[in-house]
């Protein structure tokens, strides 16, 4: 390394003299950096068959169900930990592959990206970097979290799938095995006791503090019922007759979410087991409402006694500022263009100096 770079910094002081020597100098650094970058180089740059990417057969049982979540277990920060209590006891490489290959392969069967399958994952790691910083701290909770605690969050988180070893899954039946995984299967939890991610709630309890909140996702003592949130809003709504509380999603995209629900005397709170985040907005019956956050992570909206229609839409601030900046960019770059040049006339042709001009 110290010759290479030696050697470098000979060619590169020889390539921007004056001297004649300079083109040959140039010659001989091109060809210098052109040989480092084939033979130290290509063997990090990997290749191998594309299927190897494609998506994994357990993601087709998980689809079944477009509201459910899965879990998969000693999944953390970006890598498989076997230590972790949920993990397989090994991982293998994919046949003919070692090193980064493998390990490509292997994070295509273990869904590091899921969004590009279409399902929904709890404790995605990945998102931490663009989620609230509360989910980090969720997730580092569920880490340290006892075999009953982890059940109780992600029955409460709406986590059907999960994929866990053979021992830790006890006498469950299991869906498929897992791909390079060493005893580890993927397994339907059903959905008997699992959280509903659209619901009315008429029990609520204020909890300003959000990291309490997501304590009460794992303790025994909070009934599942109960909707915690960070303030009371007011009711919105037009009021109507009183209904049987009720849920359900009309219309689903990216960005926007319908639903139809109903609360009765009392009205409640329809809560949506989805992301909270500062970029979403409502509207109850055409007329905009409160958003508050619920259960920590979660979102709902006050309703009034009846049957409404609820519209959620995602409209981050910062997509209408870099709009913004890029017209105001984009404006600058019009108006230098079509600014005439310094000392030339719009005609094109340069301006004489006036004593000039007085000469001739």
């Amino acid at each position: 390394m110290a010759l290479l770079a030696f050697g470098s910094a000979l060619l590169l002081s020889l390539a921007t003299t004056t001297a004649r020597r300079a083109p040959i100098g140039r010659a001989l650094l091109l060809g210098l950096i052109s040989a480092d970058l084939v033979t130290r180089a290509w063997p990090i740059n990997p290749t191998f068959d594309p299927s190897n990417l494609a998506q994994p057969a357990w993601v087709a049982a998980v689809q079944v169900d477009p509201h459910a979540r899965f879990y998969i277990g000693g999944k953390r920060d970006g890598t498989l930990d076997v230590a972790d209590s949920d993990a397989s006891p090994a991982y293998l490489n994919a046949p003919g592959l070692t090193g980064s290959a493998s390990r490509a392969a292997l994070s295509g069967q273990t869904a590091f990206y899921p969004s590009a399958w279409r399902v929904r994952e709890m404790l995605s790691y990945d998102l931490t970097v663009i989620w609230s910083r509360i989910f980090d701290v969720t997730t580092k909770q569920f880490l340290r979290s006892s075999a009953i605690e982890r059940d109780r969050f992600l029955r409460r988180t709406r986590v059907r799938f999960r994929i866990l070893p053979a021992a830790v899954a006890g006498d469950r039946v299991p869906i498929m095995p897992m791909k390079y995984y060493v005893d580890s299967y993927l397994y339907d939890w059903g959905t008997a006791d699992l959280a509903p991610r659209v619901a009315v709630r008429t029990r609520a309890r204020v909890e300003p503090q959000v990291s309490r909140q997501v304590d009460a996702l794992f303790a025994a003592d909070w009934e599942d019922d109960t909707v915690l949130v960070t303030h009371e809003p007011a009711s919105a709504g037009r009021a109507g007759l009183p209904e049987a509380r009720a849920a359900r999603i009309v219309s689903e995209d990216s960005d926007r979410l319908t639903i139809e629900a109903s609360a009765d005397e009392a009205g409640g709170y329809l809560v949506i087991l989805d992301t909270y985040a500062d970029g979403w907005s409502a509207e109850v019956d055409d007329v905009p409402a409160e958003i508050v956050r619920a259960n920590g992570l979660f979102r709902a909206v006050r309703l009034a006694p009846g049957r409404h229609r609820v519209t959620f839409v995602y409209r981050p601030k910062a997509v209408w500022w870099g709009a913004a900046l890029s017209i105001v960019t984009l404006a600058l770059i019009v108006g230098l263009l079509a600014a005439p040049r310094r000392g030339s006339s719009a005609t094109g042709v340069p301006d004489v100096p006036a004593a000039a001009a007085s000469a001739a």
